[in-house]
């Protein structure tokens, strides 16, 4: 009976063993720029596909890129420069569940540096707020914000609403010029501008940006991909892992517009 004992117990932990190391075998892809197949089937990878990490991967675009996770393992950009070691290195080569790397969301806390939260590739949602210090930069109905960008030979000055002394960037009112929605890859670059209306008006630039206008519902499955394979890591970590991800792929966003649309859309909380 006890020698019975032992192989029931030594099968089930080998099945154990092998479930797991199966776990830590495969990575489901989150996102790709350019083209990779898989060889054995020619399939490409696309979001939410899962592959064994000895599969051989052909990068048919050299520069191609691939943001791919496993739940034990984390989170891996995976490239042609780095094919060969990550099937060949030993599992401790990418972060354990409990070391998954955490890069700080940026977190703006100065009112007063506005070019710290819009710079460079800036991503913009349904809906961007940003922090004002209204002792410098009073918002009423003489004194206000707007963003200004060219297209086609045009200047177009865009006045931006307020609440209190919370900017509000809305996507939609940006890209609609003259009653029809313009095309937002024709816009690179923003400025922000403050306008003080008195005897004469003054024209202050705040700063300037190149504005990121993502899919949201495709950056919303990515985004899903990550969470759902984080299912056993915490808030933090999970935050922190989106924001890396969404600065490899797409730009800078601050913690208050991250945090508040993982809320609203994707129901993350907390």
């Amino acid at each position: 009976m006890n020698a019975m004992k032992k192989v029931i117990l030594f099968l089930l932990s080998f099945v154990f063993f092998v479930s797991e190391a199966n776990a830590q075998d495969y990575f489901t892809v989150i996102k790709v720029n350019g083209n990779i197949v898989i060889e054995r089937t020619g399939n490409p990878l696309g979001t939410g596909t899962s592959f064994a990490r000895n599969e051989n991967l052909l990068f048919r675009i050299p520069e191609s890129r691939a943001a791919v996770i496993n739940p034990e393992l984390g989170r891996f950009l995976l490239t042609s420069e780095n094919m060969d070691e990550f099937k060949n290195s030993k599992s401790n080569f990418l972060p354990s569940s409990g070391k998954i790397r955490t890069r700080s969301v940026k977190t703006v806390t100065d009112k007063h540096n506005l070019s710290a939260q819009l710079e460079d590739n800036y991503l913009m949602l349904a809906e961007n707020r940003i922090l004002i210090d209204t002792a410098i930069y009073p918002m009423n109905s003489k004194d206000f914000f707007y963003l200004t960008f060219d297209y086609h030979n045009k200047t177009i000055n865009k006045r931006l609403t307020f609440n209190a002394d919370t900017l509000i960037i809305r996507q939609p009112e940006l890209l609609a010029v003259d009653g029809s929605e313009i095309p937002a890859s024709d816009i690179k670059q923003m400025k922000l501008i403050y306008y003080q209306e008195g005897d004469s008006f003054v024209l202050k630039p705040v700063c300037s940006f190149s504005p990121v206008f993502a899919d949201l519902n495709v950056l919303w499955k990515e985004i899903s991909i990550i969470i759902h394979q984080m299912e056993m890591n915490t808030y933090e970590e999970k935050l922190n892992e989106i924001n890396a991800f969404i600065q490899e792929f797409y730009g800078s966003i601050d913690e208050t517009n991250l945090k508040r649309w993982l809320k609203e859309d994707l129901g993350l909380n907390q």
